[in-house]
């Protein structure tokens, strides 16, 4: 099947789960689930290898709706499918609304959205999906009510703001290399040859990935989104929305780390996030507030490892972006079971957990495992080699732009 079947397929779905899930209530999320369930499986069949698809969108400009899948971008497609798959299945039985339309099609909106994002191979395009899915963000924070309100406004600004310096970075590469191809302009040998412009568009796009990532400074709206229902944290805000900035990174990373500005910058912000992180969560009772600082934290060691810029550091960060999505998804879904069956998030009022609630307590267990790096864990795999790609300095600092469908050269 071509890409963009796929693609057509999941925004179709926006309006048809929609109008089924009003109808039958959150059973109607069963479509969802079936159809996403569907292109998981065509895209982990069609594997890894690289293919380009191109249809004019506008002509004048020389805009394409370019799609391109390669490694990178089959990782992060199968991680938005798959991930998204469980939680909109896990969505059907948490989910109470009798006219649950809005939410289906908002889920399933951002799916195709980060879809879009992850496989786009053109800079407009890209940018578009990045808006959004912070409109979808917005819009499901806002879906708790008046409680909703402040959080999602304050997340929808830093995370807009994001956004126009990402807008400045793709203006700026359009101008410098002429194209809007992304794969083209990221092989241009202006990131070598001008420095100022490799600079800037650096610097420009850690910022953008930063916002989306909750990066020190612009980390508190993360914990802000934790109004938002427990499946909405699960998908957006640890496993997919918050790794459209890892994505980015790592799309960028062969090009920009051109620029002496790049490591230092990345490696800088995502060990003081990392620290800070793990220091506020320690501070927090309140279940998913400690989870999703304990997600700042992660995110930070994902940048620091992506700064180091050598080719183990970037296989080591596709390594944990998969422990993290996975670990961390499931740890928000079983904080909304806890709250629903115990009517408490509060880690203080709690006690006895195992004795009522044995099995959700043991997979509890297990999440902290995997999340702490315990030996057998897919946390521990992942870990030891952000540690070793971090500690060891095999290989070149930076990475060369990439070539054709080659991955970036370190």
């Amino acid at each position: 099947m071509s890409l963009f079947c796929v693609l057509a397929a999941l925004w179709l779905l926006v309006p048809a789960v929609a109008v089924l899930a009003n109808r039958v209530g959150a059973r109607g999320g069963w479509l969802a689930v079936v159809v996403l369930t569907a292109l998981t499986a065509v895209v982990a069949t069609g594997g890894p290898g690289t293919r380009t698809e191109a249809v004019p969108w506008i002509p004048s400009l020389e805009i394409a709706l370019r799609l391109r899948v390669d490694g990178l971008g089959w990782l992060f497609a199968l991680l938005v499918l798959g991930v998204g798959t469980v939680v909109l299945a896990y969505s059907t039985s948490y989910v109470t609304e009798e006219r649950a339309g809005g939410f289906f099609a908002l889920m399933t909106a951002f799916a195709a959205a980060m879809l879009t994002l992850v496989l786009a191979d053109d800079l407009v395009v890209l940018f578009v999906a990045w808006e959004v899915t912070t409109l979808c963000s917005y819009l499901l924070i806002l879906r708790v009510g008046p409680a909703g309100r402040a959080p999602a406004a304050r997340t929808l600004l830093v995370t807009v703001a994001g956004g126009l310096a990402l807008l400045g970075a793709v203006c700026a590469i359009v101008v410098r290399t002429g194209t809007t191809q992304l794969s083209a302009a990221l092989a241009d040998p202006a990131w070598t040859l001008d420095p100022v412009f490799a600079g800037a568009v650096a610097v420009l796009v850690a910022v953008a990935a930063m916002t989306k990532a909750a990066q020190f400074p612009f980390h508190s709206w993360l914990p802000d989104a934790m109004v938002a229902p427990a499946p909405v944290s699960a998908y957006l805000h640890a496993a997919a929305m918050v790794k459209a900035g890892i994505y980015l990174l790592m799309r960028f990373a062969g090009a920009a780390s051109a620029s002496p500005l790049w490591p230092w910058l990345l490696v800088t912000v995502g060990v003081v996030t990392a620290l800070l992180g793990g220091v506020f969560a320690l501070q927090r009772s309140d279940l998913k507030e400690m989870l999703a600082y304990s997600t700042i934290s992660q995110l930070g060691l994902l940048v620091a490892v992506i700064g180091v810029g050598t080719t183990t550091a970037l296989l080591a960060a596709s390594a944990h972006v998969v422990a993290h999505a996975l670990f961390k998804s499931a740890g928000f879904m079983t904080v909304g079971l806890v709250e629903r069956r115990a009517g408490t998030r509060d880690l203080r009022e709690l006690r006895g957990l195992f004795r009522s609630m044995p099995w959700t307590a043991t997979m509890i267990a297990l999440i902290a495992l995997s999340m702490a790096g315990v030996p057998v864990t897919l946390g521990f795999v992942s870990k030891e080699y952000v540690l070793d790609a971090a500690l060891s300095g095999d290989g070149a600092r930076h990475c060369s732009p990439p070539s054709g469908s080659a991955p970036p050269r370190c």
